[in-house]
């Protein structure tokens, strides 16, 4: 790849959502770095091409598994055990099954999905360990690093304002950001129809949780600054320390 020139979609043979987070520009004129960090769905469907790419290509180092214990029984990693990169699994949402009756019921009375992004992240645990995968992606001896979840939209899509939001990228690239997994939708959804047990889920799931709309992220960012003061300030209050967000700017930005 040209040194000057990057592409921020990076398109793989069976890995869908893959992007890179590099050139978005911080209100002070700083820009987050090319090729460092990177943001995809879910990688155990990777080939033996994929994996190739990412090893030679990417020079992938490490990367941060937001899926839950559930997700990782049934589906694994796939050929990413076969890559020596750092991994780490920080399940951003973990649930009973008397809380997933519970949020079956509230989702349904919810019209948009950053009330659900607002639910999650009011989670003390959920807090936490957005802290923890913080501290990982702090260290520059880590990167390149991709953090990823199923489809790449939720869960990632929550991470990734999050982390440019410390950064201090605009409202308004945020929201450009997570409305670029759109693209994607059509071959997620076919993937999730493929497994039957998805398929019949994916029948009763309101028909806002599968789309991906700039709204979403908006009341997503206004209310968490109303809340919080600042996406700095919702770190802060689950335990990031001031030197925390000065290491993400020393390591990703230039």
């Amino acid at each position: 790849m040209n040194k000057y020139s990057y592409s921020r979609h990076i398109r793989f043979e069976s890995v869908l959502n893959f992007r890179d987070l590099g050139g978005y520009r911080t209100q002070r004129g700083q820009t987050v770095a090319w090729q460092r960090l990177f943001r995809s769905g879910e990688l155990h469907y990777m080939t033996k091409r994929d994996m190739v790419k990412l090893k030679e290509e990417i020079k992938l180092r490490s990367v941060i598994d937001l899926r839950n214990s559930t997700e990782l029984e049934e589906f694994g990693v796939g050929l990413l055990s076969e890559i020596s990169v750092k991994y780490y699994n920080i399940p951003l949402i973990t649930l009973s099954d008397r809380d997933r009756d519970r949020e079956r019921v509230l989702f349904k009375e919810f019209s948009n999905q950053g009330e659900i992004y607002l639910y999650h992240i009011a989670n003390e645990e959920f807090g936490r360990r957005v802290v923890e995968a913080l501290e990982i992606i702090a260290d520059s001896d880590n990167h390149p690093l991709v953090f990823h979840c199923s489809a790449g939209k939720d869960r990632t899509g929550i991470f990734t304002a999050i982390v440019l939001g410390i950064l201090g990228i605009a409202d308004e690239d945020i929201i450009k950001d997570y409305t670029l997994s759109a693209l994607y939708i059509k071959e997620i959804i076919e993937r999730l129809n493929s497994n039957p047990r998805w398929a019949e889920a994916l029948k009763n799931v309101p028909e806002y949780r599968l789309e991906v709309a700039p709204e979403s992220m908006i009341l997503f960012l206004s209310t968490l600054k109303r809340e919080y003061g600042s996406v700095k300030g919702y770190v802060e209050a689950y335990g990031a320390e001031e030197s925390l967000i000065h290491r993400l700017e020393n390591t990703l930005l230039v």
